[in-house]
């Protein structure tokens, strides 16, 4: 259960690099149609949370609510950490 929640970690985490590397693939095979920022991001953590998928199923670890909490997670925790530690920093002005 621990190794399903670290692979969807891993993907949430991993989504903004993919969404990089997404989109010249999506301006190539749909020209014409540009895709939007949110959908790009959408299509990326799916794409990832696919990977993690398959690789927990072939690891034999189970737990698709699992998994998507640990996408949560990883897509949400360093924006979470960026807000906390902005919380803390001193306001000089």
């Amino acid at each position: 259960m621990i190794w399903t929640f670290i692979l969807g970690l891993i993907a949430g985490w991993a989504a903004p690099g993919a969404e990089e590397r997404l989109k010249p693939l999506v301006e190539q095979y749909l020209p014409g149609q540009p895709a939007t920022p949110v959908e790009l991001r959408g299509m990326s953590l799916a794409l990832c949370l696919l990977a993690a998928a398959i690789v927990a199923a072939l690891s034999g670890a189970g737990g698709a609510i699992v998994l998507t909490l640990g996408g949560v997670v990883g897509v949400l925790g360093p924006r979470l950490y960026a807000k906390f530690r902005a919380m803390r920093a001193p306001d000089y002005d």
